[in-house]
């Protein structure tokens, strides 16, 4: 089975939130999801979500209210745009929520789904 080469670039986004900041995520996730929005429907987001803690599963009740940062799986030329993209967001623009110390950007290949 050969591997095909991709015509876009893929980057793996996480960002863990600062202490304690649970109001402050609740606070801007309005902004954070209307500017996010546009990208997911022009497929420069692919997939986002929560990062949740040692012992916390997806399934718990009330999961929301125990998410401590993001994960994202972005389209982009460059790790320089991703970061530019992620630097817009309500999260990372209001000082409040993800702890800019915290944030990776790595290169990835999706295998599947089929992407481009």
């Amino acid at each position: 089975m050969s591997v095909p080469t991709l015509k876009k670039n893929y980057f793996l986004v996480v960002a863990h939130d600062q202490p304690d900041a649970e109001a402050r995520r609740t606070k801007h996730a309005q902004e954070h999801m209307a500017y996010n929005q546009p990208l997911i429907e022009n497929g420069t987001l692919v997939v986002g979500g929560g990062v949740l803690p040692d012992g916390v599963q997806s399934s718990d009740a009330h999961v929301l209210a125990k998410v401590r940062g993001s994960y994202l799986i972005i389209q982009a030329d460059t790790a320089e745009h991703v970061w530019d993209s992620l630097k817009k967001d309500a999260f990372y623009s209001s000082g409040e929520v993800w702890d800019h110390g915290r944030i990776t950007v790595t290169p990835v290949f999706p295998a599947f789904p089929q992407v481009e």
